[in-house]
């Protein structure tokens, strides 16, 4: 990366805690205020030493002046540390905040395609890892540095007060020491980036594992996953390893070994000038303490150089995220001048729409047809027939390429993103549940939702009977995806979901799959009292469940190729009737097994 982009990084990053520069202007004035009371302490050594044990004076008011003055020198300091880290601590902490609400906020923005190609692992390591590593530049990199610079001009200027020549001759080690700093910035870079997109790959490892545990076991993959994990955490080590190479070369043994020099340089100019005079051991103190102290934060400061880069690196891979594109085609932020309830009515219409999710290949090929309100229309098809297509063109989850979608005749483009999709229901054939209660997977945090509401959308789907066995009923509070409910159970409670909502448009995507035959017969009645006077979509996997279809599309290979009512579809020679036969083939075979069994 270009130095100039790493610096607009880094102003970016800088622009956070403009919110909060009160707080970092105080913490600078303690920081400042500290650090100079400190640098005032060798003075006072020197006082007594040079004013008060070379001569004997052993003047009670002034010995008495001296040690109130130097223990106060240090009860401050030290409160205005502990003040200043206070309150860089929270300032880091609420940009951290911001950083890391503002990256989650651009997830939700950005077009479902960007997550087909990127692993959840390395999103949640930006998310979490690299914010919190930016944590570090605020609480130590920025006030290390401030604190060390203001340290060194200070002791600077107080050598140049004791001694001008031995004061120039330390100054000219200091461009050794940031041409070791520069070194360091320019190799080690891009080792910083590599390790932390190897960490990316560590945690995206992990949660791979994690939620195909099952299936590792069930396929006895243990030892192949555990060889590929071991292999990127051994990338890392190696990775790792070379920033212990570059530390150890270019930062602290740099310092020391200046500071080595720095100090003979001293040492020997006090032996030629006491080869020709007194020397005042005051000053040789005061001196020698001086130049601990200069080459004590230039030691804290290439010390931080590692915490720098860190928070820089990381804050590239965080901006690189928010600076992802988001879905141009439709705008978030529209809000209407009315309501949903309004101007949606339920028509659907597609005119010789294409799709292609990678621009090669075609998902979609001239699709064509109209839904009117209130219509029940199905989708049917094999696998990759295009049927899911639709629908994510419908959520608006794709952008399409060709031909225009519109939704009671208007471009489905000029709805506002939240309030359409709160009157567009969708079922999905894997449902997902939210951490929290029953009753909070279902209203989903809606006011307008009443407790009644909730309830009577239940048992409309015959999700009451299995919600009023647990111990908390509604009440009842999920885990992660609700793993204690069954797939039936989890698609009931997700069709209550859907419904509690009173959508205008219900879409079911293969919702039936995962529900058995006793379940399915049981809602099959309340969703045809439900699909009155609301256009309902539905992506068919049993085919006796649409059979009262006002339409049914059959797909192939990303085109209509059939249209029709059931019992027409039937009559014709084609895909549709194949398939219906071809499940009837499979459901008697089943009967019969049952029945064998049974004997």
């Amino acid at each position: 990366m270009k130095t100039s982009e790493k610096r607009q990084h880094f102003i970016r990053l800088l622009r956070y805690g403009l919110p909060y520069r009160g707080r970092i202007l105080v913490s600078f004035i303690m920081l400042l205020t500290g650090t100079t009371a400190t640098l005032y302490a060798p003075v006072l050594v020197k006082e007594f030493i040079d004013g008060h044990v070379v001569p004997g004076n052993w003047e009670q008011s002034a010995l008495v002046t001296l040690g109130v003055t130097f223990i106060a020198i240090y009860i401050i300091a030290g409160f205005m540390s502990w003040w200043e880290e206070m309150m860089f601590q929270r300032v880091a902490l609420s940009v951290v905040h911001d950083v890391r609400r503002d990256v989650f906020h651009h997830l939700f923005l950005l077009p479902m395609a960007y997550f087909d190609k990127e692993p959840v692992g390395k999103l949640v390591s930006r998310i979490t890892n690299d914010t919190e590593t930016i944590r570090d530049l605020f609480v130590q990199a920025l006030p290390s540095t401030v604190r060390g610079i203001v340290t060194l001009v200070g002791v600077l200027i107080a050598m140049s007060l004791l001694d001008l020549r031995l004061a120039l001759f330390c100054m000219a080690i200091l461009p050794v020491i940031f041409g070791g700093v520069f070194l360091y910035q320019r190799y080690s870079h891009p080792i910083f980036h590599r390790s932390r997109s190897v960490l990316s790959d560590i945690n995206t490892r992990i949660n791979e594992s994690i939620q195909g545990m099952a299936a590792i076991q069930a396929l006895g993959q243990q030892k192949r996953v555990n060889q590929q994990f071991g292999e990127v955490s051994q990338e890392y080590r190696e990775v790792q390893s070379k920033l212990v190479l570059v530390n150890g070369l270019l930062l602290r043994p740099m310092v020391h070994l200046t500071s080595a020099l720095a100090l003979a340089l001293v040492v020997g100019g006090f032996t030629g000038q006491a080869l020709t005079g007194p020397v005042e051991i005051g000053l040789l103190y005061a001196f020698i303490n001086y130049l601990d102290r200069m080459f004590e934060p230039l030691t804290h400061i290439t010390m931080q150089m590692q915490v720098w880069q860190q928070s820089v690196v990381s804050a590239e891979r965080v901006f690189q995220l928010m600076d992802e594109p988001v879905d141009n085609q439709y705008d978030h932020n529209a809000t209407g001048s009315t309501s949903t309830e309004e101007v949606l009515g339920g028509k659907i219409e597609f005119r010789e729409v294409g799709l292609s999710y990678d621009g090669k290949q075609q998902a979609l090929d001239d699709i064509s047809f109209t839904v009117e309100s209130g219509q029940f229309v199905a989708l049917v098809g094999h696998t990759g027939s295009g049927k899911s297509s639709i629908v994510n063109l419908l959520m608006r989850f794709y952008p399409y390429q060709k031909g225009a979608v519109l939704v009671d005749d208007k471009p489905l483009e000029s709805f506002a993103e939240e309030p359409y999709r709160r009157q567009v229901g969708l079922i999905f054939q894997e449902p997902f549940v939210f951490q929290g209660t029953i009753a909070e997977n279902i209203h989903l945090g809606h006011c307008d939702i009443s407790e009644e509401a909730v309830r009577e959308a239940a048992g409309h789907v015959q999700a009451s009977g299995f919600i009023e066995k647990l111990p908390d009923g509604f009440q009842e509070v999920l885990g992660e995806r609700g793993q204690s409910l069954s797939s039936g159970e989890k698609q009931l409670l997700s069709f209550a979901r859907t419904l509690a909502q009173n959508p205008r448009i219900l879409i079911m995507d293969e919702a039936t799959a995962n529900i058995d035959s006793e379940t399915e017969q049981a809602i099959k009645s309340a969703l045809f009292t439900l699909r009155q006077g609301r256009t309902t979509l539905a992506i068919a996997h049993r085919l006796t469940t649409i059979e009262d279809a006002d339409l049914i599309l059959v797909l192939e290979k990303g085109r209509i190729v059939q249209r029709g009512h059931h019992r027409e579809l039937l009559k014709r020679n084609g895909l549709y009737r194949d398939m219906y036969q071809a499940q009837s083939k499979v459901v008697k075979m089943d009967s019969e097994e049952q029945l064998i069994v049974g004997a």
